[in-house]
């Protein structure tokens, strides 16, 4: 549920967070969209490999610890799945008017459970 994403068009620089096997990234590239696929180190290093060997760009990172090497206002969009409070540094490299494409597993089906994310996370966007 959302707007109709013109991709390649204005939408051209996408992050996709947790990529797993860069599906995302893939799906973009064929739309002409450059997609920066990052995975966490600890869990997804061989879904990495993966990713690269398809010729995705990919990186791998200790994702919540460091700040990520890229300017403020990159992204057209950022693709995000179980983010959490890495959230924040997604929200700093969005540029303004980017959209962003949050991916959730059924663990958010439940209002309460909604109400309590938004309650953590969503505040620190618009403050």
């Amino acid at each position: 549920i959302g707007p109709d994403i013109s991709w390649g068009k204005h939408t051209r620089v996408v992050m996709d967070v947790r990529c797993g096997v860069a599906s995302f990234g893939e799906f973009l590239f064929e739309k002409n969209v450059l997609t920066m696929s990052l995975a966490p180190k600890d869990e997804h290093e061989a879904q990495v490999q993966f990713a690269l060997e398809r010729g995705i760009p990919t990186i791998s990172a200790v994702m919540g610890t460091k700040i990520l090497p890229f300017p403020a206002r990159v992204f057209d969009a950022v693709h995000c799945a179980r983010c959490g409070k890495f959230l924040l540094e997604l929200n700093h490299l969005l540029r303004l008017g980017g959209y962003f494409v949050w991916y959730a597993t059924p663990i958010y089906q439940k209002q309460q459970d909604i109400e309590i994310w938004r309650g953590r996370y969503l505040r620190y966007l618009f403050t």
